[in-house]
């Protein structure tokens, strides 16, 4: 079975993939064990950070900056537009997110994708992604502990601390009740 990983991830370096932000070996979606980290269970700063954001409609562009959003609880959700459980999750994002921006609820979607901007934005337009994007970088993912699999995301709370981390998909009820326990 090992034998079998090596080769996958020598497969997706030939044709340039990152395997840094893939992982094997995974059981599904991570929203029935949301893992809780020695960070997060102390309730670490979440790391700022000063992103180039995905232009979306017609408005300038600003970098996307989590500092931005203080006093919010905001989800930041690290994605890639070639990963199929990211996609999946899309749609319940922009649904919880739509009902509970009003109480003070946001996401950043951080892309992964090697293409940038060029890639994510045409994406973004086609899967109605209503929520601001960033391109993210070495440097961010470092700072949030190493990102080693997509999607990985982290609940932050309104003083500006991780309580949860997911390494793989949410699902929705599992999103909603973590968010609402916080709001």
């Amino acid at each position: 079975m090992k034998s079998s990983h090596a080769w996958i991830v020598a497969a997706l370096v030939a044709v340039g993939v990152t395997p840094a932000f893939f992982t094997f070996g995974g059981s599904g979606s991570a929203a029935a064990n949301p893992v809780k980290t020695a960070a997060t269970a102390a309730l670490a700063a979440a790391p700022d950070f000063s992103l180039p954001a995905v232009v979306q409609g017609s408005s300038a562009p600003r970098p996307v900056k989590l500092s931005d959003y203080k006093g919010k609880v905001v989800l930041v959700n690290f994605w890639a537009t070639w990963c199929p459980p990211c996609r999946e999750e899309i749609p319940d994002f922009i649904e919880v997110r739509d009902s509970l921006k009003s109480q003070g609820f946001e996401i950043l979607g951080i892309a992964l994708d090697e293409g940038g901007e060029k890639v994510v934005a045409p994406f973004a337009k086609e899967y109605g992604i209503s929520y601001p994007l960033a391109v993210g970088n070495r440097d961010v993912t470092k700072r949030y502990g190493g990102i080693r699999g997509i999607p990985t995301s982290f609940l932050i709370d309104r003083e500006g601390r991780i309580v949860q981390k997911w390494p793989g998909m949410i699902d929705k009820s599992t999103l909603e009740k973590a968010v609402k326990a916080i709001l």
